[in-house]
């Protein structure tokens, strides 16, 4: 069996990055998001192994040390990573890797992997990311401005990947990303 691809995807937040992996996952059988880790505790919902992969800082810096990740980063507070063996073992088995990665995390990932597609998925406009971020309602002001002041940033460096991609469509969006895996 021919081993998988592997996706690099990254956006703003509230550009919908979730919303279209979800949707790319229905279409095609062969994606796969790679679990991170995390030192955070688990938000209301959330499931260890399936969202995060929830760890101790200890445990988190063990595995580091011991070059369990592709990447890891602080992120407000909290640890992040890539681990390396869940991403493998979804190549190994032919399927499509998706990394959904901030861009301090992707921009650390592309040189260790030349190999993967990097796709920036940005927003049909700058309103309509603010009343993407505002409609889920679950951030007070203090946070959204964070989140727009991060999104120009991320967006400031939107040509470091191969492809940008306008989320103006999920389904729009889910062809241009199977496009770029065929």
């Amino acid at each position: 069996m021919p081993r998988g691809r592997l996706v690099i995807l990254s956006g703003p937040s509230g550009v919908g990055k979730d919303t279209v992996i979800e949707a790319w996952r229905n279409r095609n059988h062969r994606i796969q998001r790679v679990v991170a880790y995390t030192t955070r505790a688990p938000r209301e919902g959330e499931v260890d192994g399936d969202d995060y992969h929830f760890v101790s800082v200890p445990e988190f810096e063990f595995m580091a040390k011991h070059g369990a990740f592709l990447e890891h980063k602080l992120v407000h507070g909290n640890y992040y990573a890539t681990p390396i063996k869940g991403m493998d073992d979804i190549l190994d088995a032919g399927n499509i890797a998706i990394l959904k990665i901030d861009v301090q995390g992707a921009l650390a990932a592309m040189p260790l992997r030349p190999d993967a597609i990097t796709v920036m998925l940005v927003p049909p406009s700058w309103e309509e990311l603010e009343r993407r971020i505002r409609k889920r309602g679950t951030e007070d002001e203090e946070d959204i401005q964070r989140r727009l002041a991060n999104a120009q940033a991320e967006l400031a460096v939107a040509d470091r990947y191969q492809h940008q991609i306008v989320n103006d469509g999920v389904d729009r969006t889910v062809d241009q990303l199977e496009s770029l895996v065929r």
